[in-house]
């Protein structure tokens, strides 16, 4: 009995000194994030190539590379180097043959990717016919002196002519890139992709926003398309289809929105609170999508370094 007791306050008193010894804290050295000039030239190319894919839609031929190579090292791949380096892809209007310019390439690669995400990447020739048989359209219903078919045949046209001239205009600073994105929500193929208004209203909230709308919003926003009924949201009162499709592009959740998605598209992954905000409150002064994704291509986490 008494060899229990001692056995007891053995494993009693040796618990007591495992508990209270302290962590030891082992500190490993060595272990800093490599300098820019350790970044190997392997992968400063790739960086390269990425730009120019992810901007332009294609890969840097071998004297952009040398040059932009170059720039990067005598920049000391530092993100002002790197800023200067997507702002030239984004905004050089220099004539330089395939591209017609930089700024034309990467107007073109958003306008594509907008009709992928929007209109199922409906080709600008098959647009281009829905607009040449409306204005075939309008000529018969001149003839016929129907006048009422033939002004709502020159408003279908327009939202269709609204898309092929929106690339130019935005290469030009014409249109912003939020009513780009208003003129993919509000066309016949868009209607014709998401038929009648149930459709309609939850696909224009899962392409801006990225999610579906709640049901307060759903019902407002039925009310608006279907009915015409002047109705508040978007923080102001929307009475048909042309306001709701411009209302829903112009609302901080859509400069959230696209800053998720296009972090998405550059990084692959989802971009986190602390990165988000910083970048939003940004977005929502300048408005420039430039800007925005100039601040995600010129990180560490998208160059790899």
């Amino acid at each position: 009995m008494n060899y229990t007791k001692l056995t007891i306050r053995f494993l009693f008193i040796a618990f007591l000194f495992v508990s209270c010894t302290k962590e030891e804290t082992v500190i490993r050295t060595n272990n800093n994030p490599p300098k820019y000039s350790e970044i190997s030239t392997i992968m400063v190319e790739n960086y390269i190539n990425r730009l120019f894919i992810d901007v332009l839609g294609r890969e840097a031929t071998d004297v952009e590379r040398i040059d932009i190579l170059l720039k990067l090292r005598k920049g000391k791949l530092s993100p002002v180097c790197r800023d200067s380096i997507v702002k030239q892809l984004q905004f050089d209007t220099i004539y330089r043959i395939g591209d017609s310019s930089y700024r034309k390439a990467y107007t073109t690669r958003i306008y594509n990717i907008c009709k992928s995400r929007f209109l199922e990447g409906a080709a600008d020739m098959d647009i281009a016919q829905q607009s040449g048989n409306l204005g075939f359209a309008i000529l018969l219903y001149q003839l016929d002196g129907d006048s009422v078919a033939m002004f709502s045949a020159i408003n279908q046209k327009k939202y269709y002519d609204r898309i092929l001239k929106s690339n130019y205009w935005l290469s030009r600073n014409t249109i912003s890139y939020n009513q780009l994105c208003e003129y993919m929500l509000n066309n016949g193929i868009y209607d014709l992709i998401n038929m009648g208004s149930f459709n309609f209203v939850n696909a224009a909230f899962d392409d801006i926003y990225g999610r579906k709308p709640s049901s307060d919003e759903f019902n407002r926003s039925f009310k608006i398309i279907e009915k015409n009924i002047p109705t508040f949201i978007f923080n102001q009162v929307i009475s048909n289809k042309n306001e709701f499709c411009e209302g829903i592009t112009t609302t901080s959740g859509f400069y959230e929105a696209e800053i998720r998605w296009w972090y998405f598209q550059y990084i692959r992954r989802e971009i986190n609170s602390s990165q988000l905000y910083p970048i939003l409150s940004n977005y929502l002064k300048d408005h420039s999508i430039e800007n925005m994704q100039r601040t995600i291509l010129i990180s560490d986490e998208y160059a790899q370094f």
